[in-house]
């Protein structure tokens, strides 16, 4: 992955050089470069209680320093009268030792009027990043970022084909995407065998996303769908699917320097296909008939901001609940989790910020009715953003 990331960074850097001098040669250049970077390192304490420990008996805590992956590096491409158009994006990461990158954006797109085409690995409206809330510190301690998984539901980026018309008031996206994997259902070794011998998708997830804007107000509400199938051969008796799918409304209100920002969402059986659930509380099940039994997922999210010359004062709270009727074989059949986060980012400059930050999370019980623990961070995230 080291070799990939220094071939990358030769090739943007050859891309950057020559564009100037194709600029200045007999014909014109027939697009634009840019090249963007984010470099970011977390700093703090990260302690669990005894259950989210392996040990399962004796609180932990660890300090960390890492580079979390959502740093990257970015090169955008424009046609000279910007309709066509491009972004490419790696992700960047150095944890524990090991430094690998990810591909986080590449597409291509056309515009023409209010109309524009997409196709390539890129998130879209639904669960749209446009609302995310400022809790960064933590991607590399168990997940924390942005509240996702805590009352924040983003349905990560995927290879797709998207249409979208929009006005400066209004619009709607409707886009085919690939369906995540599902080779990990949470259905296996339960009433099914071991291993699932085949899962199909019959269509594409899909996703139909509608934008309002009035004034101060924003909103993006939109429903996303994916259906999962799976055949166990017509000697085993099982041929089943079953449907993930999600309704999320986002809200944004901005009064001077004081911005409010708020996510619901309902759905159900987001594991293998919504990212920062866990498998133990939002993966269907199988009851004792062979029947698929889903689990029904509903989560909200409040933050505020508020902004005073270089410095914010921001802070959040999430909550996450989900119900299937087999848990109820092993205690209650619903389960619930909480989060909070308080910071009070600093810019010093255009290019260089910090964000001090305190968060905690309520982890509830188990599927299984065990106490599941909780944990709190404590660090400061250094951003260098050109």
């Amino acid at each position: 992955m080291k070799k990939l990331l220094i071939i990358a960074v030769a090739v943007m850097a050859i891309f950057a050089m020559s564009v100037p001098a194709m600029a200045a040669g007999p014909s014109p250049s027939s697009y634009t470069f840019e090249m963007a970077a984010r470099m970011l390192t977390d700093i703090g304490w990260d302690q669990r209680s005894a259950e989210q420990t392996r040990n399962g008996e004796t609180s932990v805590g660890s300090w960390f320093v890492n580079m979390p992956g959502h740093s990257y590096l970015q090169a955008r491409f424009y046609s000279v009268d910007k309709n066509v158009g491009g972004r490419i994006e790696l992700g960047l990461k150095s944890y524990n030792g090991s430094a690998t990158t990810s591909l986080r954006y590449a597409y291509g797109y056309w515009r023409v009027g209010n109309c524009r085409i997409l196709a390539g690995q890129t998130d879209n409206w639904f669960g749209s990043l446009a609302y995310h809330i400022r809790q960064y510190v933590g991607l590399n301690e168990q997940g924390h970022l942005l509240m996702f998984g805590w009352g924040f539901l983003w349905p990560g980026r995927v290879p797709q084909v998207q249409f979208t018309y929009n006005t400066e008031k209004w619009g709607v996206q409707f886009a085919l995407e690939q369906p995540s994997s599902a080779s990990d259902t949470g259905l296996e070794g339960t009433v099914l065998p071991a291993v699932v011998q085949d899962f199909y998708y019959q269509v594409p997830r899909m996703s139909l996303t509608f934008m309002f804007k009035m004034g101060a107000f924003m909103t993006h509400p939109g429903v996303m769908w994916s259906q999962h199938q799976y055949e166990q051969g017509d000697n085993l008796g099982f041929g089943e699917n079953w449907d993930t799918w999600a309704f999320v409304l986002p809200i944004k209100y901005t009064a001077g320097a004081f911005t409010l920002k708020f996510q619901g969402h309902y759905g159900q059986n987001f594991w293998g296909e919504i990212p920062f659930y866990t498998k133990d509380t939002t993966a269907p099940t199988v009851n004792a008939s062979g029947e698929v039994e889903d689990t029904i997922i509903m989560g909200g999210v409040l933050a505020g901001e508020y902004t005073i010359g270089k410095i914010m004062i921001t802070g959040g709270f999430g909550y996450e609940n989900f119900q299937n009727d087999q848990w109820s074989v092993n205690g209650d059949d619903t389960i619930s989790r909480w989060g909070a986060f308080i910071a009070v980012p600093y810019q010093f400059t255009k290019n260089f910020g910090v964000h001090p930050e305190f968060s905690y999370y309520d982890y509830d019980n188990n599927s299984n009715g065990t106490d599941a623990g909780n944990e709190w961070l404590l660090g400061v995230q250094f951003r260098f953003i050109f």
